[in-house]
């Protein structure tokens, strides 16, 4: 463990990212103004070692369709529905659904469900992740990852400044505001160098208590902060995620274990860092290192993960991923590694 904490540090120096996240869409629509229809599948292979056994199984982590495109004048629709319930664990469903008022490059107004713009990682198409996975921070803090509201976001001083803010249900996607307030969110990028970018959100919402007996709103609050590199070749990108729930929280374990509702306060956070390199053979091996803190106020509630993986286009619409995720925790220290290999068509 100690070998890991110095690898940390050490990267933290020059932690940074292949691309901005700019945008909600995974897609552009058609420069005639038609419809187009988009979508990308990624199969993959699993492999999940347990302490007593091991489980391999093959999966969807996404399939998705959508359609996109423009009305006169100066409107834009973008829909997508995600088809692989097995990741999900539910039925086909509406994932992105809005409506863009686009005329002003430095205003454009959206009314509908959308993905949260906060974090750099969250904002990433999924298609265009550099791991199969998003960080264990990000998971767990972006909440909800995608939700019904207004957002304005533009583009400043030759795009070297994006932001975008929206205000949404808080309640996640497909369901009505339970409660008077509405969750606020944020996200701020700027372009210094052609080569270095900085960014950053907040994140913050009242919701009606998740504990029975309690008649105070639960309130939460994210900020994150990232820096990303991009010279020639190399590529590298750090973010960091805190967050505090207030008044009640559910704790979910895995694993099928039921959520569990606890009264109180919690504080968390994590970072990530990824170093990545193309070749000129289609080939990138990637190496990713995360901190995931569970409860701030806990000894040795951190998760270390190590993600080493490798990419491989066969052209620019297909890609093969592979990583073998080493998994370490503090507190107890499981056998719970994974090796997964994902194949990626986007069309």
């Amino acid at each position: 463990m100690k070998c890991i904490k110095i690898l940390a540090l050490a990267l933290a120096f020059i932690a940074v990212s292949v691309q901005p996240a700019q945008s909600q869409g995974c897609a552009a629509p058609a420069a005639d103004g038609g419809i187009t229809v988009f979508g990308f599948l990624q199969p993959q292979f699993e492999t999940r070692f347990n302490s007593d056994n091991t489980e391999q199984s093959f999966t969807f982590n996404r399939a998705r369709i959508g359609v996109t495109g423009t009305v006169p004048y100066d409107f834009l629709y973008y829909v997508v529905l995600e088809t692989g319930p097995i990741f999900f664990n539910d039925a086909p469903f509406l994932l992105d659904a809005f409506i863009t008022y686009q005329r002003f490059s430095w205003a454009q107004i959206s009314l509908g469900q959308f993905k949260s713009p906060f974090t750099l990682e969250m904002s990433t198409a999924c298609h265009s992740l550099n791991t199969i996975f998003r960080s264990q921070a990000v998971n767990n803090l972006v909440s909800p990852d995608r939700d019904l509201g207004l957002m304005v976001s533009g583009r400043l001083f030759s795009d070297r400044f994006f932001y975008s803010v929206a205000l949404t249900n808080g309640t996640g996607r497909g369901l009505r505001d339970n409660n008077n307030s509405k969750t606020f969110h944020s996200r701020v990028q700027v372009s210094p160098l052609h080569f270095l970018t900085l960014g950053g959100g907040m994140q913050y919402g009242a919701h009606p208590p998740a504990a029975d007996g309690v008649t105070t709103d639960d309130t939460r609050f994210r900020w994150a902060a990232d820096v990303q590199f991009n010279f020639r070749n190399l590529s590298l990108i750090g973010e960091y995620v805190s967050g505090q729930d207030k008044g009640s929280f559910v704790i979910s374990p895995g694993c099928g274990i039921p959520p569990e509702i606890i009264t109180g306060d919690l504080n968390r956070s994590g970072f990530y860092f990824t170093a990545m390199y193309r070749t000129p053979w289609n080939i990138q091996p990637v190496f990713r290192y995360e901190n995931w803190n569970t409860d701030l106020s806990a000894p040795n509630a951190i998760e270390h993960t190590m993600v080493f993986g490798l990419n491989y286009w066969f052209n620019e619409w297909t890609r093969l991923q592979v990583n073998y995720l080493y998994r370490a925790e503090e507190r107890l220290e499981i056998f719970n590694d994974e090796f997964i290999v994902q194949l990626q068509v986007v069309f």
